[in-house]
């Protein structure tokens, strides 16, 4: 049986002039998908710290647990450690009749906390501050305390209203150009801006949490 010799190939030509439009359309792309990736990130650790201080508020409002602790512990710019911590009732009441001890936002992973664990470690992502830092909870909020930088946060205005119990979390890139911290840019043309992206944990005394994102001139809602 004969076969149709009159088949084609593509020519070299050809093949070269698809390779450069596909690098064309990846390059262009290519930057869009680090921002989303890059946003994704943080966002992910921004809902981590918030369901962290939900739960272990959760923790004290059952009776598990008689004081709480989350834990901030920045290692540079490209990673933060966040640990949860807990004090079992009969410790508690032990310190409290205990003169020489007070109940405190200990930082360190003493016999002072009945449990302590490592939650998650959040790869590519910065805070606010550079050392280790930590806010604890209460059933009743009367022993709502912080340790660390968290302890001197700077108000902030946050739907209108000045607020000073609060997380930011950046990109390292971001962080790097502020003093390794996430921080106002004091670089940008006109008003200082957080970079992009930028979000923000607020929390009250009771552990009730919200989220923001930062828009480039303020902190909405998400």
């Amino acid at each position: 049986m004969q076969q149709n010799q009159d088949i084609k190939g593509f020519t070299i030509l050809e093949l070269l002039v698809v390779i450069a439009i596909v690098a064309v359309v990846s390059a262009m792309g290519f930057p869009n998908f680090m921002s989303w990736k890059t946003d994704r990130e943080i966002r992910l650790a921004t809902e981590k710290v918030s369901s962290m201080i939900t739960n272990i508020n959760t923790q004290v409002k059952r009776g598990n647990f008689l004081y709480v602790q989350l834990q901030i512990s920045p290692n540079g710019v490209n990673e933060t450690n966040f640990t949860t911590k807990g004090i079992y009732q009969d410790t508690y009441s032990n310190i409290l009749n205990d003169s020489n001890i007070k109940i405190e936002c200990k930082i360190e992973n003493s016999k002072y906390w009945d449990e302590h664990k490592v939650e998650t470690t959040s790869k590519s992502v910065a805070v606010h501050f550079d050392v280790d830092s930590s806010v604890c909870f209460s059933k009743d909020g009367s022993k709502f305390l912080k340790e660390g930088k968290l302890k001197s946060n700077i108000n902030l205005k946050i739907a209108g209203e000045e607020k000073a119990d609060y997380l930011i979390l950046c990109a390292p890139r971001n962080a790097e150009k502020t003093g390794n911290k996430c921080a106002l840019d004091p670089r940008k043309v006109g008003k200082p801006s957080y970079g992009k992206p930028s979000y923000l944990v607020l929390w009250t005394r009771f552990g009730t949490v919200k989220k923001y994102k930062w828009s480039g001139s303020d902190w909405n809602l998400q």
